[in-house]
């Protein structure tokens, strides 16, 4: 399965997101690979995109997703 391509966004653009929506890109952002290293590709892909958690616009970005989550108000989870 192929995931979803994640490029990186202005922080004026990341506040702008829901809390939901914030919380996706958190969860599309653990699922990149750690490195070109330990993947199977031999070259990393030229579109921008961000790929690898060993790049500088991966720590980036999580953080700036992590920053702004802190500051939204957390909701508990119902139970069903």
């Amino acid at each position: 399965m192929k995931r979803k391509r994640i490029f990186p966004m202005a922080m004026a653009e990341l506040e702008a997101l829901p809390t939901k929506r914030l919380l996706a890109r958190l969860r599309r952002l653990h699922e990149c690979e750690e490195s070109l290293a330990l993947s199977d590709r031999d070259l990393p892909d030229t579109s921008g995109a961000i790929e690898f958690k060993q790049s500088p616009e991966w720590v980036t970005a999580y953080q700036n997703v992590k920053q702004i989550l802190s500051r939204r108000e957390h909701v508990v989870r119902r139970n069903k």
